[in-house]
């Protein structure tokens, strides 16, 4: 007699609920599509809230602020237009956070000139700012901005099904949907920003490498800098990994040298403050005036922006936690023989440095910042382990 024989447990065992649900766990297939429809009800419903409630936040304001600035230069005109595009959809609630949720904001919304002195750390996104403008006559530069979260939300989804069906990982989606939305999924594709829309040329370029098409991965490499300069962190990265791993190094070392100038130019033309005055804004005291703000450099303030990052990060936010994760599973894995002698070490490796890389030239301590490099060590993880819960794996 087992120990389980004659109790609550055993009787319910024994039920021809539980034995249906056996032949389910049995069925690789079954739990294959269940996999499935996980990733596309996940997509699909933080895909339909971001598009009726989408986050109202300050960069949105900018950000469309800025795609106006190709039909008006004079501050109270681009003032006035951008608050009318933003109360096209925002509620009263919504405005209300936007103008007078804090000082800063308020100030903003009662000074065009210092308004539009905010811009200049926008323009650099000069992709996102293109599209912003092309969407603008079709459907409105809210909707639009909004749009641009959502399709490369659904974008991505798309790529983890293709990646996780190329790696014979599907069912590994019951794992990875649940670290997707530790990484900030969710307030990624929410948030209307260029974040998911760079996270995805990022995450495209990374699958591509794990097939070997470097040159299509440089194109999209190079394109997303476009998108988001700091971008180029990842291809300096992915630059080491090839000079370490032994990968071809010159379209690599090609595309960092071309993003490099590019990112310059892109910085000149749209007048950035530099990398002080921008870390001293975001890092250590916000301004309510860009305009000839050029502070002198200091170690102590240099030291306060990385303790505040730190602490936030720990406090506030997941990626510390989900990168040292990541860590003890890589070598988890590479223990158990799971990882392998292909690229996906050296990316691995890569997305590990990009992280640390990223965080130590800008400490900025939000996860939307690191999503790209979070979502693209649990896809490689899942995919080096290719976990099974049907009940055939263990006689496979």
């Amino acid at each position: 007699m087992t120990g389980s024989e004659g109790t609550a447990v055993g009787w319910a065992m024994q039920t021809s609920v539980a034995e249906s649900l056996g032949k389910a766990a049995s069925n690789r297939t079954l739990l294959d599509r269940l996999s499935v429809a996980l990733v596309v009800v996940v997509v699909v419903l933080i895909s339909a809230y971001t598009w009726l409630r989408p986050d109202y936040n300050w960069d949105m304001v900018a950000y469309i602020a800025t795609a106006l600035e190709s039909q008006t230069n004079d501050p109270a005109e681009l003032h006035a237009e951008t608050w009318k595009e933003i109360g096209k959809g925002a509620s009263e609630a919504n405005l209300y956070h936007l103008q007078y949720g804090n000082p800063y904001n308020r100030h903003q919304w009662e000074n065009p000139v210092d308004f539009q002195s905010q811009l200049s750390m926008y323009r650099v996104k000069v992709a996102y700012i293109g599209l912003l403008r092309a969407l603008a006559p079709a459907i409105g530069l809210d909707k639009a901005s909004i749009l641009l979260s959502i399709l490369p939300s659904i974008a991505f989804g798309a790529l983890c099904l293709i990646w996780l069906k190329r790696e014979n990982a599907m069912q590994g989606a019951l794992i990875l949907m649940p670290m997707l939305v530790m990484a900030d999924y969710l307030h990624m594709t929410t948030a209307v920003t260029p974040d998911m829309l760079s996270a995805v040329m990022s995450l495209g370029a990374i699958y591509l490498l794990t097939r070997q098409r470097d040159i299509a991965a440089c194109l999209l490499l190079f394109a997303s800098v476009l998108v988001r300069p700091d971008s180029l962190i990842l291809i300096f990265a992915l630059l080491i990994a090839a000079a370490v791993f032994g990968w071809r190094k010159m379209p690599m070392l090609i595309t960092f040298v071309a993003a490099l100038v590019t990112c310059v130019a892109i910085e000149r033309y749209a007048g950035h403050p530099g990398w002080w005055p921008h870390f001293y804004f975001s890092c250590v005291h916000i301004q309510e005036s860009m305009a000839n703000f050029s502070p002198d450099f200091s170690l102590t303030d240099f030291a306060r922006g990385y303790v505040r990052g730190v602490m936030i990060a720990l406090l506030d936010n997941h990626w510390p936690a989900l990168m040292m994760l990541f860590a003890a599973a890589w070598a988890l894995l590479h223990r158990a023989g799971r990882t392998g002698n292909g690229r996906e070490n050296a990316l691995m490796f890569a997305l590990m440095i990009g992280t640390l890389g990223k965080f130590a030239s800008f400490p900025l301590p939000d996860d939307r910042f690191y999503f790209a490099f979070m979502a693209g060590m649990a896809i490689l993880l899942v995919a080096m382990w290719k976990p099974r819960f049907d009940l055939t794996a263990g006689k496979a």
